[in-house]
């Protein structure tokens, strides 16, 4: 009961019509649901601000419905030269 709706909306200008549809959804369970907009970019766990900003910077790789991010460990020889030394983001 008080069951979450999972609505990670991937971009505003679809948003309105999305939480429309799942309100008029919610209404065919018999169970109380509520709607919660994710702050999360999808089904990721990072911000829409820290996704665009490192998906613009190519540290972000798409993997199915979640989303890698390239960090400052592994093996130096694998780099691409000028990314060996990148800041810890989380």
């Amino acid at each position: 009961m008080g069951l979450g709706l999972v609505n990670p909306i991937p971009s505003r200008p679809i948003a309105n019509p999305t939480q429309e549809a799942l309100r008029r959804a919610k209404f065919k369970f018999p169970v109380r649901q509520k709607i919660i907009v994710s702050r999360k970019w999808g089904f990721t766990k990072f911000s829409r601000a820290d996704y665009l900003r490192w998906n613009s910077e190519n540290r972000i790789v798409p993997d199915g419905m979640n989303a890698k991010l390239f960090g400052c460990h592994g093996p130096l020889a694998d780099r691409q030269p000028g990314r060996a030394f990148l800041e810890a983001t989380i």
